[in-house]
C-alpha cells in the first residue's frame, strides 16, 4: 500500500495531498500484536492536532531555519494522543497509515525531497521519529533546565538512531541529562560534537557494563566521567 501511494502522488501539491486525506483505507488492518482498531473520532483528533502543529510552524510555507518548531510539539502531541505502547509504535503500518492516509501533506512539507524513508512507516518516518523522541526523552521535547537548550536534531539523532540507546527510556533520559549537566558546567566544544562522542563512548562501555544494573546515581556518575573524557578528546 505505502509504496503504491507514494508513486501515485508523485508531483502532487501540498493542497492536492491534503484533499486526499481520509480516516480509512481498504488495505488498513489491525497490528499483528493485537489491540483494538482506532475509531474515526480519535483519528480525526490526531489529524487535526498534527495539522495545527504544522500550521503553527508555518505550514504551508517552507519551514526554513530549525525544524524543531514542528518536530518537538508534534512528538509531544502524538505521545499524548496516541494510546499505544512501544510494541505498537514499532509497527511500520501504524506510521505509514498516519503519514500517507491521515495527513498526507505533512511528510512532503516537512521533508520536501520526498525521501521514501520519511513517508513509509520505518524508523526515520516523519511522525514516527517524533513519537519515539517524546517517549524516550520527553514528554515535553521543548523542556530544558534553566541555562540549557532542548536537544537539537543532530543530538537527538545520536541517541534515537542507536536502538541500544534510544530504545531504552532510562538510558536515553540519562544521556540527555548528562549533556545538560555538561552544558551548565561550561562547554569547550560544540554540544552536538560532545553528544556524538559521548554516544560513541557509551556504546563501547555497554559491551562490558550492564547499564540497567546501575542505580541512577551510578549511571549519572558514569556518564559524567564519559562526558569529561569526550570533552578532552573533542576540545
Amino acid at each position: 500500500m505505502a509504496k503504491g501511494l507514494i508513486l501515485e502522488r508523485a508531483g502532487a501539491s501540498l493542497s492536492e495531498l491534503r484533499d486526499l486525506a481520509t480516516v480509512s483505507h481498504p488495505d488498513a488492518e489491525p497490528s499483528a500484536t493485537g489491540g483494538h482498531p482506532v475509531d474515526s473520532e480519535k483519528l480525526r483528533e490526531i489529524q487535526g492536532t498534527v495539522r495545527r502543529v504544522a500550521q503553527q510552524a508555518g505550514y504551508p510555507d517552507p519551514l526554513g531555519g530549525s525544524a524543531q518548531g514542528f518536530d518537538r510539539p508534534c512528538g509531544t502531541a502524538l505521545l499524548s494522543l496516541m494510546d499505544i505502547v512501544p510494541a505498537d509504535a514499532a509497527e511500520e503500518g501504524v506510521w505509514s497509515f498516519l503519514t500517507l492516509v491521515l495527513v498526507p501533506e505533512i511528510g512532503p512539507w516537512r521533508f520536501p525531497a520526498m525521501a521514501e524513508e520519511r513517508l513509509i512507516g520505518q524508523p526515520r518516518n516523519v511522525l514516527r521519529r517524533t513519537w519515539w523522541r517524546a517517549w524516550a526523552l520527553g514528554p515535553d521535547l521543548s523542556r530544558a533546565p534553566e541555562g540549557c537548550e532542548p536537544l537539537g536534531e543532530d543530538e537527538s539523532v545520536q541517541i534515537m538512531e542507536r536502538p541500544s540507546l534510544g530504545g531504552n527510556r532510562r538510558t536515553a533520559g540519562a544521556l540527555q541529562a548528562a549533556i545538560w549537566r555538561a552544558e551548565l558546567g561550561g562547554l569547550a566544544t560544540p554540544r552536538s560534537e560532545l553528544m556524538r562522542e559521548l554516544a560513541r563512548r557509551l556504546r563501547a562501555v555497554k559491551s562490558h557494563i550492564a547499564l540497567d544494573s546501575l542505580d541512577d546515581e551510578s549511571l549519572a556518575r558514569l556518564l559524567d566521567g564519559l562526558c569529561a573524557e569526550a570533552m578532552k578528546s573533542t576540545g
